[in-house]
């Protein structure tokens, strides 16, 4: 046998330069429209006597934290890993042992009334004591600008006090009590700060919260089998494994091992070195135009510049800005390296007049479409995935007629560890009816082609189908078998052969008007409800055999508007409805415990959401996900103010909300020439064309990605595919009132308003 000759060396090495090993960080960033945030949203507590909004906006899309008291009071502001594992980039547990020179540092700008604070490191040890640093901070008394503070963690008994918090923000003061019984053992937990506060109080800004260590730890070899190698060290933001087949040579860099703390590897013939080595953390640079050196951070591409603009720009002097009076495209890029791996978001302010074929901020394989705005507004590509330690950074136009611009200022990529998926589709519950009327779908290109792969062609990656017990003539006003449990199988397989997800919503009524199924109306209530889980568990069984399990169930439709299962589960009864959504609820868990349950309400307005979700605390409905319908035209309200209205109602609920129907005409009437449900599209400013219809879903799905935390995953748009068929309507004997609204013309050519989804992820 020939023995595989791997491992001759395990160096570790600082590099060229000595450079920090970054074991946790914290910059937090600021991720609301206005006003200021609680901690809580980057993973930190406080325990203070009052306002516990304290995260503030510093600049865009970058935070701040203040500690501010009006009297004497000790506070304390702190992560741990329990805290951490919900929001945020999770806290690490830190060995000093393993690594050398481990420093606490911080930014802190003394604000109001400094010489009545002071500020102290605490750290909690073995998930359980909290102690606090005997050395303060040597902050100036007077009012000044951020410098940066450290400590090197010393863990002898001498250097700390005992620290009483709560641990999870709920109190409203620390106590600092007795010297440290003995020296700091073990692992560090957690990490934060003390504040003390004198006389009549005072404030601490503070910002980039870091955990360092002066250099490497140390390589080890674990298990070696079936020709492979597994290597080990511990793991830090910024230490990545190198290797080499010869000392005197080239060393190479694997960026996908950055923040890990192991690599298994294919043994080999070949002698090999390895080495473990920090690298300096990038960031974009130049995100504000202000460096009077433009090209040595910003390539341009295309066939016409982009250039500074002097003058009215969002954050000092210049902006970018893409424009040309004759057609064009420009791409104004970045790439960024050296970044810690993880999810990144990016952010900038923005105007645009619209009219481009796209216009985009990407990062990487995310985008998002520039909102048509003649005011600077903030714009936001969520879950950018950085593996290689690399992030590409661009604003790229496309003008087909020239004259169109778009203005950018205030990039900037910032590492939130939040990741991010963004849903968009619709509903295709009529494809099979219009299919059957002779409907046909066409591509951009003119090409017939199937529906669900335009859609999907055009970036679609989840579909809604609406499910009816038994829909006929003779039980409702529905036609016979379409968006029956036959019908909705078929269309699921579809979905799934192209990748799409599924939402499925149980309408439990044979027709729109939600009215109890006719196998179930001479069920006493207790029988009622054993026909939901038993139909819910049947027709989820179905699904997951045939392999279209759904990601996202929804019980019932817009059930605030009444409820389900009428008149035994009207909102007029909540007692009785809660009953059966828990049925439902169970039913699904029984048979896919992973598919996320939504309550669907059809306003995004916080007065309506926040009564109907009370009753349902109130009375003990479990849900997941929180769904609702927003038209500009129903609901009276812009995109934007429809974000304001998710942001005033989400904390109090905390789960994530899904737009389950949205709708804007691209014509002013029907293909009969007669208006359409909607008469008109609200307060948005875009008209019913197909470009208005397109800037509209712009402006719309920019909005729901700013929503704070990124807590608004997506959009389901209604009807994207009820086409004008002669002879269908949405019941038998009545017009197809929505065929302005969907996302083909009146004879199934795909319309440009699909390009938002193309431009946004």
């Amino acid at each position: 046998m020939r023995s595989h000759l791997f491992l001759i060396g395990l160096l570790s090495c600082q590099g060229a330069f000595a450079q920090s090993v970054v074991l946790y960080e914290e910059t937090f960033p600021y991720d609301a429209i206005n006003g200021n945030t609680a901690i809580s949203t980057v993973g930190w507590a406080n325990d203070i006597p009052d306002n516990a909004n304290r995260l503030y906006q510093n600049s865009g899309g970058d935070g701040a934290v203040y500690a501010y008291e009006g009297t004497s009071a000790t506070t304390a502001f702190y992560t741990s890993t329990v805290l951490s594992q919900t929001n945020a980039a999770a806290f690490p547990v830190i060995n000093p042992a393993l690594y050398p020179g481990i420093t606490l540092s911080v930014q802190i700008q003394p604000h109001v009334s400094p010489a009545n604070v002071s500020a102290l490191f605490a750290v909690q040890m073995n998930g359980a004591n909290w102690f606090v640093s005997t050395n303060h901070l040597p902050v100036p008394t007077t009012i000044g600008s951020f410098a940066t503070y450290s400590n090197v963690f010393n863990p002898a008994a001498s250097q700390w006090d005992s620290l009483t918090v709560s641990g999870n923000g709920a109190g409203s003061g620390a106590v600092i009590g007795a010297g440290a019984a003995g020296n700091l053992t073990g692992n560090i937990t957690g990490a934060g700060l003390v504040f003390i506060h004198s006389g009549s109080g005072g404030t601490f800004n503070f910002d980039n919260f870091m955990i360092s260590a002066a250099s490497v730890s140390n390589l080890a070899v674990g298990s070696i089998s079936n020709g492979q190698v597994t290597l080990s060290w511990p793991a830090a933001m910024n230490v990545e494994l190198l290797s080499t087949t010869n000392l005197q040579g080239q060393w190479t860099s694997s960026p996908q091992t950055a923040g890990q703390n192991a690599v298994t590897l294919p043994m080999n013939s070949t002698a090999s070195f390895f080495e473990l080595s920090a690298f300096p953390i990038g960031g974009l640079q130049d995100g504000d135009f202000e460096s009077g050196n433009f090209s040595s951070y910003w390539q341009n591409a295309g066939n016409s510049a982009a250039t500074l603009i002097s003058g009215n720009a969002f954050s000092g002097s210049y902006y970018l800005e893409q424009s040309n009076s004759a057609p064009y495209q420009v791409g104004t890029s970045q790439l960024v390296t050296n970044l810690p791996n993880g999810c990144y978001k990016l952010t900038a302010m923005v105007k645009n007049s619209g009219g481009q074929s796209y216009c985009y901020l990407g990062g990487n394989d995310r985008l998002t479409s520039l909102p048509i705005s003649s005011g600077w507004t903030n714009v936001i590509v969520r879950g950018i995935n950085v593996t290689n330690g690399q992030c590409l950074v661009g604003i790229y136009s496309d003008d087909t007629t020239g004259g169109d611009w778009c203005a950018v200022d205030l990039v900037q990529l910032i590492k939130d560890d939040v990741s991010y998926n963004f849903l968009k589709g619709g509903d295709v519950s009529e494809l099979t009816y219009v299919q059957q009327g002779g409907g046909v779908y066409y591509e951009t290109n003119g090409v017939a082609t199937s529906c669900l792969q335009i859609l999907k062609n055009h970036g679609c990656n989840i579909v809604r189908l609406r499910l009816y017990n038994n829909p006929s003539p003779a039980n409702s006003d529905l036609p016979a078998g379409i968006q029956s449990p036959t019908n909705i199988l078929a269309l699921a397989a579809q979905a799934k052969a192209l990748g799409l997800q599924i939402e499925l919503t149980f309408y439990y009524s044979d027709g729109w008007a939600n009215n109890c199924p006719q196998a179930w109306t001479n069920e006493t209530f207790a029988q009622l409800t054993n026909s939901v889980y038993a139909y819910t568990t049947n027709f989820m069984a179905e699904m997951q055999n045939q392999g279209t399990t759904p990601q996202y169930v929804s019980l019932g439709n817009e059930i605030n508007a009444g409820g389900i299962i009428l008149p035994y589960g009207s909102t007029g009864n909540w007692s009785q409805l809660a009953q059966l959504l828990k049925m439902g609820y169970a039913g699904v868990k029984a048979v896919s415990p992973g598919t996320q349950v939504i309550l669907h309400m059809n306003t995004v307005s916080a007065g309506t959401v926040t009564y109907f979700l009370n009753q349902a605390v109130n009375y003990g409905v479990p849900w997941d996900i929180t769904g609702c319908s927003y038209y500009p035209f129903w609901t009276g309200l812009t995109a934007e103010q429809a974000r304001d209205q998710i942001n005033s109602w989400y904390p109090t609920y905390n789960k994530p909300i899904l737009i389950m129907e949205t709708g804007y005409n691209w014509s002013t009437n029907l293909c009969d020439g007669y208006p359409g449900q909607l008469s008109n599209n609200g307060p948005e400013p875009f008209p019913s064309t197909p470009l208005g219809q397109k800037e509209f879903l712009m402006n719309c799905f920019n909005a729901i990605k700013v929503v704070s935390g990124g807590h608004c995953i997506g959009d389901l748009y209604w009807d994207p595919v009820f086409i004008c068929v002669s002879g269908e309507g949405w019941e038998l004997g009545q017009p197809n009132i929505v065929d302005n609204t969907t996302l083909f013309d009146f004879d199934g050519h795909a319309l440009q308003s699909l390009d938002a989804f193309d431009f946004n992820n």
